[in-house]
C-alpha cells in the first residue's frame, strides 16, 4: 500500500484524542508524550505503508564490484 493521508490522518486524530478530557498533573510531560505519540504514529505509517521504488539501472559498474546505495528511488 502506498502512503495514505486519510489513513495517517485517522492515526493521528485517534492518538490525539488519547489526550482528551483527561486529567494531567505535569503538562510539560504531557506534551511530550503526546508529540512523541504523534512521531510514533508517522514513523509507523512510514514503515508499515511506504514503498520504495528502485529501478534496476540505478547502480552500473561494468566489471568491477559495486558498493553503495542507489539515490534512484521513489517513495510513493
Amino acid at each position: 500500500m502506498a502512503l495514505n493521508a486519510d489513513l495517517l490522518g485517522q492515526q493521528l486524530y485517534d492518538k490525539a484524542n488519547e489526550f482528551n478530557d483527561v486529567d494531567i498533573d505535569n503538562i510539560d510531560e504531557a506534551r511530550r508524550k503526546f508529540w512523541k505519540g504523534v512521531a510514533t504514529e508517522i514513523i509507523t505509517h512510514l514503515q508499515t505503508n511506504a514503498i520504495l521504488n528502485v529501478p534496476g539501472v540505478g547502480l552500473i559498474a561494468g566489471p568491477y564490484a559495486v558498493a553503495g546505495n542507489s539515490v534512484t528511488g521513489k517513495i510513493q
